[in-house]
């Protein structure tokens, strides 16, 4: 936070630097002849880090790079000086003195996988869990004040050994109100609570939690024909819902066909004098608010 605001990407950056274009189109021809820092990602990093003070050619370097599916936090002798995304920035002479850090992030998603080793119901049976989870850092800011910290680098492995516990204690707090049949019967309920109860926390450490999805329980032996039961219906409602989505899709593309040779119809009609303008106009434009309203169903 900085004065009780949340710091997003900006292009306010204290002085210390500013962007100049944007890495697509610009590249690096506006450094021609000089040099730029970029990042570097070790296998599975999720940020790659560059301290003034730990590389002797900091000072030799006239700016940085963010790419896209990067942000870039800056740092000043500890102090937060501003959140970059993609696009090309000078660094300035007092940005590469002792103290200066830049701290690129990845905003690509990664997975967590989890279990919970069992957990007593409110019928008093134990019974495990397991599932995965899929994250990405959407504020680069509190993900690197409350989470990377003093850290040189942070895998999805290190995250995942980190947020673990916190995942497998939303789903026991959420099991613990169920019994075994009614929990099994309500995979789908538990998910959206879990999910509910996550999304405060991982929201306060900078990540958001794109998916959570329950791959399975472990049960007492006589519980599993319950077990089995519930997992074939589950099957076939998801097939019937897949069924009936494809079927919708079918209809929606029905619909867009429909009107599109609708309004080559119309066309031909007006073009050979069979429709005057004010027909064609009227017509033209109700079969145009109809296709425009079916193509917005197939991008939802």
């Amino acid at each position: 936070m900085v004065g009780g605001t949340q710091m997003a990407e900006t292009e306010k950056f204290g002085g210390l630097f500013k962007r100049i274009g944007d890495t697509v189109h610009i590249g690096t021809k506006k450094f021609k002849g000089k040099t730029i820092l970029s990042s570097e990602f070790g296998q599975e990093s999720l940020i790659s880090r560059l301290k003034s003070d730990e590389y002797d050619s900091f000072r030799k370097f006239d700016g940085f790079i963010v790419k896209e599916l990067e942000a870039a936090v800056l740092l000043q002798s500890g102090a937060l000086v501003g959140v970059a995304g993609s696009g090309i920035y000078e660094l300035d002479k007092t940005a590469k003195r002792p103290g200066g850090e830049i701290i690129w992030i990845t905003k690509g998603e990664f997975l967590v996988k989890w279990g919970s080793p069992g957990v007593y119901t409110i019928d008093n049976i134990m019974i495990g869990c397991y599932g995965i989870s899929r994250l990405r850092v959407v504020n680069p800011r509190n993900f690197i004040m409350n989470v990377v910290s003093h850290k040189h680098y942070y895998t999805s492995e290190e995250l995942r050994n980190w947020i673990k516990q916190t995942i497998i204690a939303a789903v026991k707090h959420i099991m613990s109100r169920y019994t075994v049949s009614d929990l099994l019967r309500e995979r789908r309920s538990l998910t959206i609570q879990t999910r509910s109860e996550l999304a405060p926390e991982t929201s306060r450490w900078g990540l958001e939690l794109v998916g959570l999805e329950i791959g399975g329980f472990k049960v007492p032996e006589e519980y599993q024909t319950l077990l089995a039961y519930e997992v074939e219906k589950q099957v076939l409602e998801t097939q019937r819902e897949l069924d009936e989505e494809r079927k919708s899709f079918d209809d929606v593309s029905a619909k867009i066909s429909k009107y599109e040779h609708m309004l080559e119809q119309a066309d031909e009609m007006f073009l050979s004098g069979k429709l005057s303008e004010e027909s064609y106009k009227e017509l033209s434009d109700k079969y145009a608010q109809k296709l425009a309203q079916y193509k917005s169903k197939t991008s939802e």
